[in-house]
């Protein structure tokens, strides 16, 4: 029987090698399915798992027999292989950029939750890079074709990073993905963030916001500066209302005020739950409320500095 130089794929779901010979019938389900996409991974990727940089570089007798199946056939092996690839194709999906055109995610894969669609996406793709594999010089016919004694040279992260930035655009364009990644990048909403605070997720709730109101936002140094000239309280409202939503974000103030000295953070928090000037006075050792205003108005300046210190790391990012 002559050998075979593509993936065939039988009615079981099996991929099947051939040579001289020599049949041997992979499913699809199982860890050895994987190892085309395993030794591709650079040395980095693999020192996740240390015990897998022990693991034969030679894939003549992993082919051959059942010795490393359990170092196969668990999740540890699929996790290592599905989550080091699925984030190198993440780098390579664009998205539409405001100004027009398309660009990288902006940050990184950890600045999103586990269930945003694109990040999801990113492993729906994985059998599709692996049938990549068998026509881009890493395919099984080649691993079963390596001679006894001989090892797998490690790629280097540059020449993964070129292979997975070339198959991903392909398939993209070959599944004709990028209406559907435009539809999802558009759309996203805040539960596709990572619950814990980043740039990313900041900018997309100043974005957000802006979108579901059509007043003209109010920054706290303009409320604070007629609270003073009026002679009236500086009151934040409560979170349901209109100023809560379009102005300070509840990610906004919790970044902000980890700034800010202990009594002007407790300034900050007493006017969110509701007090009075006088009874903030009372509450930090001031003798007036007068001077409640005066540090509100400087933890407005401070507020001010923060926004334009973030935004500037945003714009740093393009």
């Amino acid at each position: 029987m002559k050998d075979v130089k593509e993936q065939k794929q039988n009615d079981n779901g099996e991929i099947i090698e051939m040579k001289q010979g020599q049949v041997i019938k992979i499913p699809k389900n199982s860890g050895k399915a994987w190892l085309t996409l395993f030794y591709s991974l650079p040395q980095e990727f693999v020192s996740k798992r240390p015990v897998y940089l022990n693991f034969p570089r030679c894939p003549y007798e992993v082919l051959r027999t059942d010795k490393y199946d359990s170092m196969i056939n668990n999740d540890t092996f699929l996790e290592l292989v599905w989550d080091c690839v699925a984030w190198s194709a993440w780098q390579y999906f664009e998205v539409p950029y405001q100004k027009g055109g398309y660009r990288e995610i902006p940050g990184s894969a950890a600045q999103y939750s586990g269930d945003f669609p694109l990040w999801r996406l990113s492993y729906s793709m994985l059998p599709l890079l692996r049938d990549k594999f068998e026509v881009s010089g890493f395919s099984f016919q080649q691993l079963y074709n390596v001679p006894e004694g001989t090892e797998l040279p490690w790629l280097t992260y540059q020449q993964f990073g070129n292979l997975i930035g070339t198959l991903v655009p392909e398939i993209i364009q070959e599944q004709n993905w990028q209406p559907m990644i435009d539809e999802i990048w558009n759309n996203r909403t805040i539960e596709d963030f990572d619950k814990r605070g980043s740039q990313v997720k900041l900018d997309f709730m100043r974005s957000w916001e802006h979108s579901r109101s059509r007043k003209k936002a109010v920054s706290i140094e303009q409320l604070a500066e007629e609270a003073e000239e009026n002679g009236t309280d500086f009151d934040i409202p409560d979170t349901s209302s209109e100023f809560e939503n379009s102005v300070l974000s509840e990610l906004q103030i919790a970044e902000f005020a980890a700034r800010l000295s202990g009594r002007d953070k407790k300034i900050l928090e007493m006017k969110m739950e509701g007090h009075t000037a006088q009874e903030i006075a009372e509450a930090v050792g001031y003798q007036t409320h007068s001077a409640v205003l005066k540090r509100i108005r400087h933890i407005a300046d401070c507020y001010e500095e923060f926004i334009s210190e973030e935004y500037q790391k945003y714009l740093e990012t393009f």
